[in-house]
């Protein structure tokens, strides 16, 4: 029987739990505090880890340990307003032998023998826990994919082959908990916004193919209510800002929020911040200039990267000069960018804007609109198209489902859906190698496939 564990962040975590279920939230309503996340090692009867006590330790790590790990990584792109932190003192469990032979890559299956596994030592979800990460043998088991995580909600599972998990792959996962979904590229031709078309994944978040490398991007922040105390603001008439580093310790604007009829446009200035860096660690050190995002229809969780290039992008290949929507009257213009700033003008409805920089945060400066969670968007669309390749859970390189994907619905699990909600994504995609996202049903689960010789 294990201590349970009773501090202030059972409270946080209901409050969290809470957050999830409703499917809503608001920028003045940010995610914040600690969320329990209890780390389970698990096998099957014909596949188990050859050195239990080995994968414990790196998985201790990957998800514990400092600014290398999953709990360092969100602390560092919530300036320090939310991370994961260990349900129990030993920080990883098991193992536990599942009863399953058939279909241990089930990942609904999975989790019901997990947690009825858990219950009989007495751990109990929402009491003791409100996060449940599954780990289990990838050798042997044959599954499809190297990582899963529910989207949002409390469930990831790692396939894993070695010892050592990627940050990549658990960053990835985990943004699914937060109800990200995959970051896609739009092409606007000449920065003409009204002629746009989606392909590709984007490489400015861990959502699309960045890796813990790159911070969340603007509007990911945005929807969790990262970006406070005036970080991010609405603009709704004409003005020049001065931006500064999305993720950096400089005060001052970070990113603005244009409405765009039913969708809205987001601008940023990405650059490495040395002092943010000597903080929390290396961040978007690949990422330099100011880079723009289309949010439709409110759905901030599935934002697409505006690229007016010909490139696929990376680094700053596709950082804006200028982009124009003449539906809307829009016309926003870079006029510097480097060294830690970036001075970004937005001209609305005919009215060019003013070369004085606008009202500094706190001094007028007006919040982004509510943000929209995960859950409310459109209608998930139902395709049964698979998906291709993806990347393993191995050596500490993977990437999760980042490059290679597919959703499929969330199986039962005594009549719950491992998903909490469904996404807010619904657009089939075809991301990185060709593979295609498809989301099926209303609660999804996003997995990936393993790269086979």
């Amino acid at each position: 029987m294990h201590t349970r564990i009773r501090a202030a962040a059972v409270a946080t975590g209901a409050a969290l739990a809470a957050a999830f279920a409703t499917g809503t939230a608001h920028a003045a309503d940010p995610v914040t505090g600690e969320r329990r996340t209890l780390v389970v090692v698990v096998g099957f009867q014909d596949a188990k880890f050859p050195d239990t006590d080995l994968v414990k330790e790196y998985a201790a790590s990957s998800y514990f340990g400092g600014r290398k790990s999953l709990a360092g990584y969100f602390d560092k792109v919530s300036q320090g307003a939310f991370t994961y932190v260990p349900a129990v003192p030993e920080k990883v469990v098991g193992p536990y032998e599942l009863d399953l032979t058939q279909k241990p890559c089930n990942a609904g299956q999975v989790n019901s023998a997990t947690q009825k596994a858990l219950e009989a030592d007495g751990y109990v979800r929402g009491e003791d826990y409100d996060s449940l990460s599954v780990i289990q043998p990838g050798k042997g088991s044959d599954c499809n994919w190297s990582g899963l995580g529910s989207m949002p909600g409390p469930y990831t599972w790692v396939s894993l082959v070695g010892q050592e998990i990627g940050e990549d792959l658990l960053v990835h996962e985990f943004g699914h908990n937060q109800g990200f979904a995959h970051h896609l590229r739009e092409k606007c031709a000449g920065g003409d916004l009204g002629d746009c078309t989606t392909g590709g994944t984007s490489g400015k978040t861990p959502m699309g193919g960045g890796g813990a490398g790159v911070g969340f991007t603007a509007p990911e922040l945005i929807s969790r209510g990262w970006l406070p105390d005036g970080q991010a603001v609405t603009v709704e008439r004409s003005a020049t800002y001065e931006l500064a580093p999305l993720h950096g310790a400089k005060d001052g604007v970070r990113a603005l929020d244009i409405p765009m009829g039913e969708d809205r446009l987001i601008i940023e200035y990405r650059h490495e911040d040395a002092s943010y860096t000597n903080r929390y660690g290396t961040l978007d050190a690949g990422v330099e200039g100011v880079h723009a995002y289309r949010v439709p229809k409110g759905s901030y969780t599935a934002s697409r990267l505006i690229d007016t290039t010909e490139e696929d992008g990376g680094g700053d290949t596709d950082a804006i000069t200028r982009l124009t929507d003449t539906a809307h009257r829009i016309d926003v213009e870079v006029r510097a960018s480097g060294g830690g700033s970036a001075t970004v003008a937005v001209s609305l409805n005919g009215t060019p804007a003013p070369s004085g920089v606008a009202t500094a945060p706190g001094k007028g400066a007006e919040a982004p609109v509510p943000q929209q969670r995960s859950g409310e968007g459109e209608p998930v669309s139902e395709d049964g198209t698979d998906a291709d390749a993806g990347t393993p859970a191995d050596s500490g390189s993977g990437k999760g489902d980042g490059d290679g994907t597919r959703a499929a619905a969330a199986a039962a699990q005594d009549g719950e859906n491992l998903a909490d909600t469904g996404g807010d994504f619904a657009t089939p995609f075809v991301a990185a190698g060709g593979a295609a996202l498809v989301v099926l049903g209303a609660a999804v689960v996003l997995r990936v496939r393993r790269n086979r010789a």
